[in-house]
């Protein structure tokens, strides 16, 4: 039989999604191989078996682990302009929202997003994205959020559609128009609902320009019923909805997540204990951002926290955390917050996958995407252990090559 491509290595792959606290599910095959047809994965086996497939190209990474390819489920990678003064203020001892009361925090990179061109945010997006393919990923999420205006915020997505259309990597757009209350609608949040967040909601529908909408859903951004409205409103167009819950204290976003059954809900990080069973017992995926701790400055929490939850991780990268290694963020899950390495491998790909409402990807697995990474390490616990120079040797997307480029 003829295949395109045999990619020969120590395979582990998650086979599902797993729950945080149960034993994971993972397909181990000491001398492995990854048969591709076009976009798709065609078999997965022991290379003693598929070697004798007809194939023009054989990649041999004897030795070397091939994981599905990574997926970070929640960035904020689309923005102009750079924060990094910000540390400073947070070495006086500042936090989050001390900063933005002094012309910090979003509304300064609404400020710069506005005045930049259309090809600046397309290129500087794209050089984030090549970044973040540099440690395996293969699938990124990207949000809007940083315009807080209709034209703004419709440019922000017609940006994020060329970056998909120019990146080798899997690019999921995400409007976030609910981001902050701009300047303009100070005090006047719900006018700011109606007049802007439900027109880019119509926008982005009519036009097939997001798969998700999200809502920054906390005290002095919005509360719980604007965010439902828009929520409700997203899921009543066909969007998909995702929202940050409870990220400085808990105002019940965990809790209005399970209630409208989200695709996920991010953060979490003062989210009740009642708030998380109920997102458990309705099947809403957890997405935790380890660098939120580490950026902020901020204690890290237990990972025990999410224990009963399909947990994801995701880099946050955003102007207040330019972080853009996803294996860095595993290792910070496992070395600060207690996440077992294959607990961390599964939050990456196959419960980021479902994070992101995917169902062919994040598995290497008969007919699944041929998204794969291929790292110069010996198993999941040295690929969190390993620090500095990313030990990505290989990746794919859809079967075409990624890394190198």
């Amino acid at each position: 039989m003829k295949v395109d491509c045999l990619v020969r290595g120590r395979v582990v792959s998650p086979l599902k999604p797993l729950t945080l606290g149960q034993k994971a599910e993972v397909l181990r095959i000491e001398d492995g191989c990854v048969a591709i047809v076009g976009e798709r994965i065609m078999d997965v086996g022991e290379w003693q078996t598929l070697k004798t497939l007809d194939a023009p190209t054989v990649l041999d990474f004897s030795g070397c682990v091939v994981t599905p390819g990574l997926i970070d489920p929640h960035t904020h990678a689309l923005f102009a302009g750079n924060r990094s003064h910000e540390l400073l203020l947070k070495l006086q001892g500042l936090g989050y929202k001390e900063i933005a009361k002094r012309g910090g925090g979003i509304r300064s990179t609404v400020k710069a997003t506005r005045q930049a061109s259309f090809e600046e945010l397309v290129h500087t997006t794209l050089k984030r994205v090549h970044a973040f393919s540099k440690s395996g990923v293969t699938t990124v999420e990207i949000k809007t959020g940083y315009a807080l205006n209709v034209e703004g915020e419709i440019t922000l997505l017609q940006a994020l559609k060329e970056v998909e259309k120019k990146s080798k990597v899997r690019v999921l757009k995400t409007l976030l128009s609910a981001h902050a209350i701009p300047e303009e609608y100070e005090g006047r949040a719900w006018d700011y609902v109606k007049h802007v967040v439900l027109k880019t909601i119509d926008y982005a529908c009519l036009n097939s320009l997001a798969q998700f909408v999200d809502v920054f859903c906390e005290p002095g951004y919005f509360d719980t019923q604007q965010a439902k409205t828009i929520l409700e409103y997203a899921l009543s167009k066909g969007l998909k909805a995702k929202m940050h819950a409870d990220e400085f204290e808990d105002s019940g976003g965990a809790k209005l997540a399970a209630e409208l059954s989200l695709v996920s809900a991010d953060h979490l990080e003062s989210a009740s204990s009642e708030g998380l069973s109920e997102m458990a017992r309705r099947g809403v995926c957890a997405v935790v951002l380890p660098f939120t701790f580490h950026c902020s400055m901020l204690p890290p929490q237990k990972i025990s926290k999410y224990a009963g939850l399909c947990v994801a991780l995701g880099t946050d990268y955003n102007p207040n955390c330019t972080m853009d290694s996803l294996t860095s963020a595993m290792n910070y899950a496992v070395y600060e917050m207690g996440m077992q390495p294959i607990e961390a491998l599964c939050a990456v790909t196959v419960n980021a996958a479902r994070a992101l409402a995917l169902e062919d990807v994040g598995v290497l697995k008969s007919g699944y995407r041929a998204d794969l990474a291929v790292f110069d390490v010996e198993d999941e616990v040295e690929l969190v252990t390993r620090g500095g120079n990313s030990p990505l040797l290989f990746s794919m997307c859809n079967g075409r090559v990624v890394c190198p480029s």
